[in-house]
């Protein structure tokens, strides 16, 4: 069977134009490898794309925002689209930044360790920091990997040395053995600088498009997994009065620019065929590449 073929790049990179542009010459459809594009109504803080009729999508706009989700449903829904794509007779074009859920796709889900209630009771009144710094004595691998704010994955971690005395990092070095799928992964790589201009302009263009609009109309509504989304726990934090809107706009720049630096990290454990994204024709290079043509 011929093998998927997958585009990755940190964000702001130019995935999505990319994507919508090599898809028709590829016959394909793309799967979205994104953890937020699957939540309906949260479209202008994560730059959805906007499917066509020539290039579907799947994987977008599959969720309410309150749901929770996680790496084993993903691969579900994922393995059922690709085999909906193929069964057509149609190419398969993985698109997007989660390295996650590119690593539980290739290589099969990493289980876990069960939830913990004891442990969820004993630092249930700690607040983000103080369990951030629970966790940086504990773990500091995993502490210096994840933001104070995101309290759910700080549990699952102390959680993870609870039950095993390992740090999750570790565990996670389980994703192992043959490939699920074969695959020809292309990244797109635009230097740094460049892309946090991008970002800038990019969330001064979310704000004029109305992103503090939509967070009101989500309020309540959110869940555990959409409320980390970056964008919208800023600004519902604004809302709430714990800051204003000039910081949260800060803070969305900030935190994208370290999730970009993250997903870099996730990339490196690939073989990922690089492109650079201010080539002039990176849409023709892309399209050779996995058509198996060789790119210079």
């Amino acid at each position: 069977m011929d093998p998927i073929c997958v585009l990755v790049g940190p964000t702001a990179s130019g995935k999505s134009s990319a994507a919508l542009a090599i898809a028709p010459a590829l016959d394909a459809e793309i799967v979205s490898l994104d953890s937020m594009l699957l939540y309906r109504g949260m479209d202008i803080g994560t730059d959805k794309p906007t499917p066509t009729r020539a290039v579907p999508h799947h994987l977008v706009d599959v969720l309410d925002p309150s749901e929770r989700f996680d790496l084993k449903r993903y691969l579900e829904a994922a393995d059922a689209a690709i085999a909906d794509i193929r069964a057509r007779g149609r190419q398969v074009l993985v698109v997007g930044g989660t390295g996650l859920y590119l690593m539980g796709l290739l290589k099969g889900v990493f289980e876990g360790v069960p939830r913990d209630a004891a442990l969820r009771s004993r630092v249930a009144s700690l607040d983000n920091q103080e369990l951030h710094d629970l966790l940086a004595e504990r773990d500091p691998e995993s502490a210096n990997r994840l933001h104070p704010n995101d309290r759910r994955r700080i549990i699952r971690a102390l959680e993870a040395m609870e039950a095993t005395g390992s740090p999750m990092g570790a565990l996670q070095t389980q994703f192992s053995g043959p490939d699920r799928y074969a695959a020809r992964i292309a990244g797109i790589r635009v230097p740094r600088p460049i892309l946090r201009e991008r970002i800038v302009r990019r969330v001064d263009a979310m704000f004029r498009a109305g992103l503090v609009a939509e967070v009101k109309a989500l309020a309540g509504t959110l869940g555990p997994t959409a409320a980390q989304a970056v964008g919208y726990k800023e600004v519902i934090e604004a809302l709430e009065g714990r800051t204003d809107l000039d910081h949260a706009r800060e803070r969305i720049v900030s935190h994208t620019v370290r999730l970009m630096r993250r997903q870099g990290t996730w990339f490196k454990r690939f073989d990922v065929r690089w492109f650079e994204g201010e080539t002039p024709d990176l849409a023709g290079n892309l399209t050779a590449y996995f058509r198996g043509t060789t790119v210079e």
